[in-house]
């Protein structure tokens, strides 16, 4: 679509504007999507962060609380803790559901170590289509369990968990946020939604005038969610754990941060789920980003993502009494 055409592109922060050049967007489709995994898996190289971190790594393969296979998890902590406890950051990467990896997350984790003495967690859930739910919150329930399970063993306070995720991860992190809350084994203490894919009714609604032409689009939401789902997306009686955008109440959520931005295709659903936590009497803190598509976070030096950073790291920390 030329730029004459694009019905949103005069809309794009020209500090963002040159990811729509260099990521191109297509459909993402079953006959792309072995393709699409590998350029994703070539642009995040494996990265050894012990050599530009003091921190140190660890893969580990913990049990499935649901009869279901070992799940792979990535732990990061300080070389030298700020804590005698650490706080938890569990983190969950995006990728429509259907691809990425902990891989992604690895700098920012070992960034977010480092300064703030966290120990980070990511787990690599399983994918869909190959994997439908509840593959994927079996998975993230069980690695964070497990964490909760051996605070001793990893030196982490229990009674400082923050969930995060990206995206995908975003809503994966909202949906296991109310299975915790439900099953009652655990608690979290602070939510971090980025870009947050929570409702799979998006991706059969009427086209929005302006949000979700670039990067991550409707016909790629279609495939995402029909993926995870294993069916039609849109249909009655999903659980609220697989869409968060679904549940009937949201109360009893830990205090949440959402960012979103103004042409990105989750803008409504964002704003839509940041509005029944504040009428559920939860703390949450939105942002709305003019201007920023699905992929603004690959511009960190940008004005709105250093403000975004700044934000998010400050609500983490008093989430956390670390302030």
């Amino acid at each position: 679509m030329s730029e004459e055409q694009s019905r949103s592109r005069h809309l794009v922060d020209p500090e963002v504007v040159s990811a729509l050049d260099m990521f191109p967007t297509t459909d993402l489709t079953p006959s792309v999507l072995i393709e699409s995994r590998m350029k994703q898996a070539q642009m995040m190289p494996q990265i050894d962060v012990t050599e530009k971190f003091p921190v140190t790594f660890e893969e580990r393969t913990v049990p499935s609380y649901f009869g279901g296979p070992e799940v792979r998890i990535e732990i990061i902590k300080p070389t030298q803790p700020k804590y005698e406890k650490m706080p938890l950051y569990y983190s969950l990467h995006g990728g429509g559901m259907v691809m990425g990896s902990p891989v992604g997350d690895r700098m920012g984790n070992a960034a977010l170590a480092v300064q703030h003495g966290f120990c980070c967690v990511s787990v690599y859930y399983r994918l869909g289509p190959e994997h439908v739910q509840p593959s994927q919150l079996e998975d993230i329930y069980s690695g964070l369990k497990w964490c909760v399970e051996h605070a001793e063993e990893l030196g982490i306070d229990a009674k400082k968990v923050a969930v995060a995720g990206s995206s995908a991860g975003a809503g994966l992190a909202a949906g296991v946020a109310l299975y915790i809350r439900d099953q009652k084994e655990f608690e979290i203490h602070h939510l971090r939604l980025r870009n947050p894919m929570l409702d799979d009714r998006t991706s059969v609604a009427p086209d929005h005038p302006y949000a979700g032409e670039f990067v991550w689009n409707k016909a790629s939401n279609y495939f995402g969610w029909k993926s995870v789902l294993g069916h039609e997306p849109g249909q009655e009686g999903v659980s609220e754990y697989y869409v968060p955008a679904r549940a009937k109440s949201l109360a009893g959520l830990p205090s949440t941060f959402i960012t979103i931005g103004s042409i990105d295709l989750f803008v409504d659903e964002a704003l839509l789920f940041a509005k029944q936590l504040i009428h559920d009497g939860v703390v949450v803190e939105l942002h709305v980003y003019p201007g920023y598509h699905h992929l603004s976070p690959m511009f960190p030096n940008a004005h709105y993502s250093q403000e975004g950073s700044k934000s998010s790291e400050h609500a983490l920390l008093k989430a956390l009494d670390l302030l």
